[in-house]
């Protein structure tokens, strides 16, 4: 099991950008995350006081993050978000206390020499299916110098 402190050393959101509080297990294809970040007023994805469905995949693509940097994926080659795809938000808001914490998987789908897919689910802490979807992450490629 990660804390929050273990995750801030390993990924590049910090403060309150970062929206996980744990990591429970994590193998070289899957990795199971934890948050209550989704509940605080201060979540910094919140607009006009509501946190919407739509920024699950933020929580989602950090949680892909946190699974690159423990597996060495491609070493520290910066990434970035390139696509979204199949997304089924099954929520209007993810700031619902009702909620409980946020359980995150994502699941390495395909390894590319420029990038990765992931799927990922994310649901209550009751086990209820909020999202679903898949993120394309390409590598910023790595500059030498002399």
């Amino acid at each position: 099991m990660l804390n929050r402190n273990a995750i801030l050393a390993l990924i590049p959101h910090q403060g309150a950008s970062c929206l996980l509080d744990g990591c429970s297990s994590w193998t070289e294809h899957v990795l199971d995350a934890v948050t209550q970040r989704h509940l605080d007023p201060a979540c910094p994805l919140r607009h006009d006081g509501r946190l919407g469905a739509v920024t699950v995949a933020e929580f989602a693509m950090q949680a892909v993050a946190l699974h690159g940097a423990l597996t060495d994926g491609k070493g520290s080659a910066p990434g970035y978000l390139a696509a979204l795809r199949s997304m089924d938000l099954r929520c209007d808001r993810l700031d619902d206390p009702g909620l409980g914490a946020l359980r995150i998987r994502v699941t390495q789908d395909c390894a590319m020499a420029d990038g990765f897919i992931y799927g990922f689910t994310v649901s209550s802490e009751a086990g209820i299916t909020l999202a679903t979807g898949s993120g394309t992450v390409m590598l910023q490629p790595m500059t030498e110098t002399v």
